[in-house]
């Protein structure tokens, strides 16, 4: 039997081959295994010769991939199921500086096909006017990883989209609404725009986003994508907590098996060039989800990246308030302390989580206290910078997030921080 494989290129380098084996393995380029080339995933997928074949390579790969619902509509497109079947069709453009290409091929200058969002609308909405060629270049153009769907763009100096061709590097990434009533969700574009502009005002790393009217969706630009010295887009490498933890994708909750908090500190503490700043950051971007009530705050929700060959916390992504939705669950990503359930954590979950991360309890509040207090203040500055040509639907939506996160600011204050009218009484619990 001929074994079938794909090749992987880290900056248009070739680093190695994918092979279609059961299960997935991974094999070196002799330039890398001679130290002529260096790969940032080797502290994932150790160097050696010959094919690995350990779960660390399937968890890796399998990481680049769409999740749930988008999975299965590429599934069914392209009739294959496996991780390498998958790979094989939409591996062109992933997270980060990975290229996975059928073997033989190499890659091509950058090429992009000119559209306009109306066309990006008719995509979205899976109209039957798109035409043949809009079509094609956008039937690959799902690589990137997560359960929400997708669409890989450039911007034209004229505002205009581009969508890439033959795996050519994108530099946006269009979220459009997530339409699935039957979780009773609406108005994720807004809510996830709004979201990230508050954590940007309260003065977390983010993604540049803004919102798109026209295509209700919210726009994310790459921050895995810089300009050279020469004016040439550069991919940039990064890895999720998950593929850094050699967790799959199906168990990045914690109550499925996947990393706990303390994993993702702990590892982000042990690769990051600068562990305080980022474990700091890290730690802000978790009271920050529980206080704006973003129960989907998962280990995939954290990356590192590589800044002049050194691991670095990324920007945050993926940031909105899942507690509008009825739908979805109450439980947090995270357990904190004695609890799951968000509405229950307390002071003493968050000082238990303070011992088990080997920090002062007196630091976890004081982050609290101010992210408390910053939360406050940018809410309403948020709501004036992307109100502008809003629709009434959008309008609903931003005043049910706004009065949802601000009563879970002032209940989980409540909890944590115990500013009740008598301070030294701690509240019941709900």
């Amino acid at each position: 039997m001929i074994m079938r494989n794909l090749d992987v290129f880290i900056d248009n380098v070739y680093v190695g081959s994918l092979h279609d084996t059961e299960p997935l393995s991974f094999s070196y380029s002799q330039d890398c295994l001679s130290g002529l080339i260096s790969v940032p995933f080797s502290s994932i997928i150790p160097l050696k010769a010959g094919a690995i074949s350990t779960i660390d390579v399937t968890a890796y790969f399998e990481n680049l991939l769409p999740e749930g619902e988008q999975r299965k509509l590429l599934e069914a497109k392209n009739h294959v199921s496996t991780v390498f079947g998958l790979l094989s069709t939409v591996g062109g453009d992933t997270a980060g500086s990975l290229m996975i290409l059928p073997e033989g091929k190499t890659p091509q200058p950058d090429e992009y096909l000119a559209v306009t969002w109306q066309d990006i609308a008719s995509l979205i909405n899976h109209a039957n006017n798109v035409s043949p060629e809009v079509a094609l270049a956008a039937d690959s153009n799902v690589s990137l990883s997560g359960a929400q769907n997708k669409l890989l763009l450039s911007i034209g100096k004229d505002g205009s989209p581009l969508l890439p061709l033959n795996s050519s590097i994108s530099t946006y990434i269009l979220k459009p609404d997530i339409k699935r009533s039957y979780l009773k969700i609406w108005g994720s574009a807004i809510n996830e725009t709004l979201v990230m502009r508050i954590a940007e005002l309260c003065e977390l790393p983010v993604a540049s986003v803004s919102y798109v009217p026209s295509v209700q969706a919210c726009m994310v630009e790459r921050y895995d994508r810089s300009v050279d010295a020469d004016g040439k887009m550069q991919r940039l490498y990064q890895a999720d907590l998950c593929q850094l933890l050699n967790k799959p994708s199906t168990v990045k909750y914690q109550n499925d098996g996947g990393p706990s908090f303390k994993d993702c500190y702990d590892k982000v503490r042990s690769v990051s060039a600068l562990p305080l700043v980022d474990c700091h950051n890290v730690l802000r971007w978790l009271l920050f989800n529980l206080m704006i009530g973003n129960n989907d705050s998962h280990a995939k929700n954290l990356s590192m990246i590589s800044i002049n060959g050194k691991l670095r916390l990324a920007p945050f992504y993926d940031l909105m308030c899942t507690r509008v939705y009825s739908g979805l669950s109450p439980n947090f990503a995270f357990k904190i302390g004695e609890h799951y359930q968000a509405n229950q954590i307390d002071h003493d979950d968050i000082c238990a989580l303070a011992d088990t991360l080997g920090i002062g309890k007196h630091l976890i509040v004081s982050i609290a206290t101010a992210m408390a207090k910053q939360l406050k203040k940018a809410i309403p500055i948020a709501v004036k910078d992307i109100s502008v040509n809003l629709g009434h639907n959008e309008n609903v939506m931003v005043e049910r997030i706004v009065n949802e996160i601000n009563s879970i600011v002032k209940k989980t204050s409540n909890r944590i921080l115990l500013e009740t009218h008598n301070p030294s009484a701690k509240p019941p619990k709900p």
